[in-house]
This record gives structure tokens, C-alpha cells and sequence, in this order.
């Protein structure tokens, strides 16, 4: 089990919480506030996860059919989202081991078994089973509903208030400087999806680790705290190119409630990648990125300000998204960005 060393964290709660007749215990609970100016743009990601609902061993995998350990006597597909009755959509995310930080959406459940859909460009190869290695030495992991707009932000929010999603890959989601897709309304009491013929999207599943922009259309400023557990396991993200010779915008969170050091992040793969920074505290919609840091190999740059060397001294702050501008690759490539953060302790 990790030690956790918080220096900054608000910690407001443990826990435990009886679900599907097992007992689980929660990652302490902490929040953290975000600011949108009037009539403005900011870019933000939720730095922390909802409470786990279950939290066990791999007794075994078969494809991609994780076998739990025990019989938590699940219903069948009760992790997965059928509206109007389930509103939730749920990841499992592989706590310990090689895989450790990975997300993983349930497709389906029985009493006993996961199947899930394994993000693009990862897979279970290392996964420690109980079956294969030995009774107790089967990797953890946790079962978590995806956050919702609903789940996210409160009933407070002025209406007119929205949520900009940028896609990541797929048809929309190739290249650099992406448009948002889909655009989702707050009414006052519940959110609707402009992109498709403005249908509820309260439930809509937000990408865990995924940026996205709040979008303030009043003359006061926004103020929201977002509150939820702390992680517990390593930060996990596959960056992926997706066409030959075309750098790839992603728009990411980095999994930590507390500020980290760039360097310490383990962000940067190729020489030529850059970090978009974004100024949430200045006015504006459409803003500009301003620095935006580049990637040598080694040591992050501010080419904003003389090339100077902020690899150390650049802080990635929690709630706030970045860009990631991934260098062009010949041919599609896919590099997965691990890294523990600095209140994890080894």
C-alpha cells in the first residue's frame, strides 16, 4: 500500500461505503476551487475521481473479461448506463501493478466479471492474477462512475452556462486547433447537448483525465468547487498521433489535487512537443494559449519568454487543462504517459 504525504491538500473526509454487499473503503476526499470570469472562457479538468463503489482483486482475465475475486454478487449490467433507471457509466481502473492508472469503461457485468473496452492504444498485458500468480497477488482495482455534468458542477451554475468538449481522436478529433464537439447547455436544472438537437446530456459520461472549457455567459464571475476523492493510483494517459505527419492536439488533466512540477510530471516525449498553457484568470472567450512551453528532448522551454529552461519551476496546477501538441510522427504512434504523483510516496 502506498504512504500518501499531502503538503497543500485539503482533506476533508475517510470513510467507508457498503455497496453491492461488499465493504469499500474511500480514498480520502478533498476539493478543489476553479474560477471563470465574467463573459469568459476557462480551461479546466477535474483533478479528482468519484467515490469508488467497489474495490478488489483480479482473480483472472479472459480477453478483455476481468474475473474479481470473491462474489460480489453484482447485478447483471448494473455499471452499465440505461436511462432513465442507471444514470451512471463506470471505469475500472487497474490500481497496482504495470498497468496501474489505466481506465478502463465497463460494456458489461455479471455477479462476478467486468468486460470492459480498454482505451485506445493500451491493453491487460501484465495484469497479475490470483489464478496465475498466486492467491493474494492478483492486481486491485476499482470500479468508478465516470463524473457528469449533473455529478460535476451544481444546481447553482447560471443558466446559459456551458461545456466545451474537445474531441480526442475520431472522426472530429484528428490534428490541431479542434473545434468542440459536443457543446452542452446548463438550463438551470439539467444540461442539453447543442451538437445533437439540444437532447439531455445530464448523464453524459466525461472522459476521465479529459479538458474541457466552462464557458461563463453572465456579467459575474463563476466560482466552483469540485469536489471528490483523492487518487490513489499513478496518473495514466495514452497520447496518441493519428494520422502520418500530422501533430495531434490533446486536451488533458493532470490526476493530482496538489501542484506538481512539470519536470516531475513525466510529461514530454518527442523533441518539438509543446505544452498550451491557457490564462484562465484573464477575460475573454477563444483566448490564445500564452506560454506555450517546448519540449527538447530533455527541458521545457518557455518560448514565450526567451527559451527559458521551466522544467522545474513551471507548476501544473490541479482543476486547470492543458494541451499537449504532440509532435508529428510518420506513421501513427501511441506513447502512454505513467507517472506517480509527488504525494504518492514509493
Amino acid at each position: 500500500m502506498k504512504t500518501v504525504v499531502f503538503s497543500s491538500l485539503l482533506l476533508m473526509s475517510f470513510g467507508a461505503l457498503l455497496k453491492a454487499q461488499s465493504t469499500v473503503s474511500t480514498n480520502p476526499v478533498g476539493f478543489v476551487t476553479v474560477a471563470v470570469p465574467a463573459q469568459s472562457d476557462a480551461v479546466l479538468a477535474v483533478p479528482l475521481h468519484r467515490s469508488a463503489v467497489f474495490k478488489g482483486k483480479i482473480q483472472s482475465v479472459a480477453g478483455s473479461t476481468l474475473t474479481v475475486v470473491g462474489n460480489p454478487d453484482w447485478s447483471a449490467n448494473q455499471f452499465v448506463q440505461a436511462l432513465p433507471g442507471q444514470t451512471d457509466t463506470f471505469g475500472v481502473l487497474i490500481a497496482t501493478g504495470v498497468k496501474e492508472g489505466m481506465i478502463a469503461r465497463v460494456t458489461s457485468n455479471t455477479s462476478n466479471q467486468l468486460t470492459i473496452e480498454m482505451p485506445d492504444g493500451d491493453d491487460l498485458t501484465g495484469i497479475k492474477t490470483d489464478a496465475v500468480d498466486g492467491a493474494g497477488q492478483g492486481d486491485e482495482v476499482d470500479v468508478m462512475p465516470n463524473w457528469t455534468p449533473l455529478s460535476l458542477f451544481p444546481s447553482s451554475l447560471p443558466p446559459g452556462t456551458q461545456m466545451l468538449l474537445i474531441p480526442n481522436g475520431g472522426v472530429n478529433g484528428v490534428g490541431i486547433n479542434l473545434s468542440a464537439n459536443p457543446i452542452l447547455v446548463f438550463t438551470g436544472s439539467s444540461w442539453l447537448n447543442s451538437s445533437a438537437a439540444f437532447s439531455n446530456a445530464s448523464h453524459f459520461p466525461l472522459p476521465f483525465a479529459s479538458g474541457f472549457i466552462m464557458r461563463n455567459n453572465t456579467s459575474a464571475a463563476i466560482s466552483v468547487s469540485m469536489v471528490g476523492a483523492v487518487p490513489m493510483a499513478a496518473h495514466r494517459l495514452p497520447i496518441r498521433t493519428f494520422a502520418n505527419n500530422v501533430a495531434q492536439d490533446v486536451w488533458f488533466g493532470y490526476s493530482s489535487p496538489v501542484p506538481e512540477p512539470l519536470g516531475g510530471t513525466g510529461l514530454g516525449f518527442s523533441p518539438g512537443d509543446q505544452l498550451l498553457v491557457f490564462d484562465n484568470s484573464t477575460t475573454g472567450r477563444n483566448k490564445s494559449a500564452t506560454p506555450i512551453l517546448v519540449f527538447t528532448g530533455s527541458a521545457w522551454l518557455n518560448s514565450s519568454a526567451g527559451f527559458v529552461n521551466v522544467t522545474n519551476t513551471f507548476m501544473v496546477e490541479p482543476g486547470r487543462a492543458y494541451v499537449l501538441r504532440k509532435a508529428a510522427t510518420a506513421t501513427p504512434q501511441t506513447f502512454v504517459w505513467k507517472n506517480t504523483q509527488s504525494y504518492l510516496a514509493p
